[in-house]
């Protein structure tokens, strides 16, 4: 059929069909096939899935700042007797019991005893340091009790025991093994030639224990047994009882008010594990 009377077909029914149109030039039209229709929804983008899931990252909340880091100490107790830094109270004796220590050093200080008295070489050499900076500033010492070994520190603790009992004796005398006199360490000063004091129990009373108090850990010395921590250390108020440590663990220990038990984070110790003393601590 010629293109003409395709035309007029298609006018004469009314309706114009999608195959009877054409290019002016007179040539029919190809009908559009599956390939087109397809190319032509190309580049065209769906409406989004409401319930599609997002891939994208949540960011984590902002982290916790670091916890700050544990102060760090000048030393830590120690358990070998023969450390400066042993720990020696009420939960902790000395092991072994009868412990001596091998560099014992007479003092060459003013005491209240005819007989010599000793302490390890590094605590002698600065206690006979502190005694003489103190009597430069007129202020005058004396050791009245340093080393003592086990069965000196029997002798002690049985002759109170035996007067006193044992509640009163263990609240200022240790057992033998658990004495800080039996590691060379610890020493008892007073103020000798003070005539309102020169004994133990008034001594917190004297200008010489104020100079004591406020230099000794420059020495290396700390006041062992301070006045409110009976329930820490296991004993009563000492203020004659210093014990050495060296001068950067007394320093800190006293810039901080503590007890050698806090500063080290360990345990009171205010009763022995046995409330009585065995034969081993009593010579009667």
């Amino acid at each position: 059929m010629r293109t003409g009377g395709l035309w007029a077909l298609c006018l004469a029914g009314g309706v114009v069909l999608s195959g009877c149109t054409g290019p002016e030039d007179g040539r029919a039209v190809p009908e559009p096939s599956f390939t087109d229709a397809a190319s032509a929804q190309q580049g065209t983008t769906p409406p989004p899935d409401s319930r599609t899931q997002s891939t994208a990252e949540v960011p984590d909340p902002t982290p916790e700042p670091p916890a700050p880091p544990e102060p760090s100490r000048a030393s830590q107790a120690s358990s070998d007797p023969e450390s400066i830094h042993v720990l020696v109270n009420r939960q902790n004796p000395l092991e072994p019991m009868d412990f001596a220590p091998r560099d014992l050093t007479e003092l060459q200080v003013r005491t209240t005893v005819e007989g010599p008295l000793y302490l390890r070489a590094e605590p002698a050499q600065a206690l006979e340091q502190m005694f003489s900076d103190a009597a430069d500033e007129a202020v005058v010492l004396a050791v009245t009790s340093a080393y003592r070994s086990f069965s000196g520190q029997a002798r002690v603790y049985s002759a109170r025991h035996q007067q006193l009992g044992t509640e009163a004796t263990d609240e200022f005398a240790a057992r033998p093994g658990y004495s800080e006199h039996q590691t060379g360490l610890a020493v008892d000063v007073i103020g000798i030639e003070n005539p309102v004091c020169i004994r133990g129990d008034c001594f917190d009373q004297t200008p010489e224990f104020a100079w004591v108090a406020a230099n000794a850990h420059e020495y290396g010395f700390l006041i062992r047994y301070p006045q409110g921590a009976e329930a820490i250390t296991g004993f009563g108020y000492e203020p004659w009882h210093l014990r050495y440590v060296g001068p950067e663990t007394a320093a800190e220990v006293v810039a901080e008010d503590l007890t050698l038990e806090e500063y080290w984070d360990l345990p009171a110790a205010p009763d022995y594990d046995e409330p009585e003393p065995d034969s081993v601590h009593l010579l009667y």
